[in-house]
């Protein structure tokens, strides 16, 4: 611990900023957007089936276009390419904020996926990635930490001010307080401390986006679509679950705080981890908790099954989200860093997008939870096959 209090100590004002730049992303996120739906729903009179069905294109949208501009941080001083992110951001919030008609209310959607969702966590971890070298796993670990903390803070203070002012008011406040929060922040990042990347460092340099053409780049991929492909189904769809085993609805918020908790855990020890294997050596290994996890739902109806599942499902999400980013750096150096994590944030949104429809589909056609269950755990085993044998290959 005493090495993890020097390093943040010496590095507080960066870290500062790639931590708030995770959790200020949560404007754009799905936890928090669904704390707008019902004032969204009822002043402009719009059903639930056109809400979602206007979210799904958005975000499908935003997730296609984010390459365009995620590049962009390879050619850019990192101060101008996050203020131009932020303002991206304060943008959205206020279109959402001052949605008066289904129009508005679609573009502000499709800005805030797009610079919220998208950009703003894949210029807080390009951005990290590029500015430490050796102690990158402890950073991207410590920055990584501002998700599971917007989760926890977010929403109650966003009901707190809502109790209070309305909610575009609320919203908008939120938007001010992340202002003086990062403005500062961002202008802190000087020119002399973006890191060139290390042509000595051994990663892999191709010209244009001619990586997309590579076996390594896909095996990156599909390992990077699977965890979000398969928890945000889960998430979404966690309570008919739930009644299919037989378990109430208050075992289901008591299983899902377990993600929560040791999604948090993960990523902070992930840190550590990475720094003293590197991220390629550990890049298969952070799929076996969920695979795990969904066996144990396959084999077993009892009740804490739910919570040691979700427990589970929370390692994996938290030691990929750093592990992946540090696996990216190491192969590709930092120089094309952007623009390599841009398609694959890309390709991590699609299989939020695509899982909740495939879920949906199996349920409608009646599949039972166990042949679910089964399958999830039969793609993570072929995933993790396939990434150990990027892993025996030399880097």
């Amino acid at each position: 611990m005493h090495s993890w209090s020097k390093f943040i100590l010496n590095n507080r004002l960066l870290l500062s900023y790639g931590f708030f730049f995770n959790f200020f992303s949560s404007y754009g996120q799905t936890f928090f957007v669904s704390l707008l739906v019902p004032f969204w729903i009822a002043e402009l009179h719009i059903t639930n089936a056109e809400f979602g069905s206007m979210y799904g294109l958005v975000s499908v949208a935003s997730a296609l276009a984010l390459p365009l501009i995620g590049r962009q941080i390879d050619f850019m001083p990192l101060r101008r390419f996050s203020l131009l992110i932020f303002a991206g951001l304060i943008l959205s919030v206020s279109l959402l904020s001052a949605a008066n008609s289904f129009l508005l209310l679609l573009t502000g959607l499709f800005l805030v996926r797009f610079f919220g969702q998208g950009l703003m966590t894949h210029t807080s971890s390009t951005g990290i990635a590029k500015l430490f070298d050796e102690e990158r796993g402890k950073a991207l670990a410590f920055t990584s930490l501002g998700h599971p903390f917007a989760q926890l803070i977010l929403p109650f203070v966003f009901v707190l001010l809502t109790g209070i002012f309305n909610w575009r008011l609320s919203f908008m406040l939120l938007a001010l307080l992340s202002l003086i929060i990062m403005l500062p922040l961002i202008f802190h990042i000087s020119p002399e401390e973006e890191i060139e990347d290390d042509p000595s460092n051994g990663a892999v340099k191709e010209q244009g986006n001619h990586f997309l053409l590579s076996r390594r780049f896909w095996q990156i991929a599909v390992n990077i679509f699977v965890i979000p492909f398969l928890s945000t189904a889960i998430m979404l769809y966690q309570y008919r679950i739930a009644e299919s085993k037989g378990w109430d609805s208050s075992w289901v918020i008591f299983s899902f705080s377990f993600f929560a908790v040791f999604n948090g855990l993960s990523m902070f020890f992930s840190g550590g981890l990475i720094d003293r294997f590197t991220g390629v050596r550990l890049f298969p290994y952070y799929l076996l908790p969920a695979l795990a996890g969904f066996a144990a739902m396959t084999f077993f109806d009892h009740q804490w099954i739910y919570p040691v599942f979700y427990g589970l499902l929370g390692l994996s999400s938290g030691l990929g989200s750093t592990i992946k980013t540090a696996v990216q750096a190491e192969v590709y150096g930092t120089a094309q860093l952007g623009e390599v994590r841009s398609y694959l944030s890309t390709i991590m949104v699609l299989g939020t997008a695509a899982g909740p429809p495939v879920l949906g589909y199996l349920l409608d056609i009646r599949w039972s939870m166990d042949y679910i269950m089964s399958g999830a755990a039969i793609l993570l085993l072929i995933i993790f096959i396939i990434s150990v044998s990027f892993k025996q290959r030399k880097v």
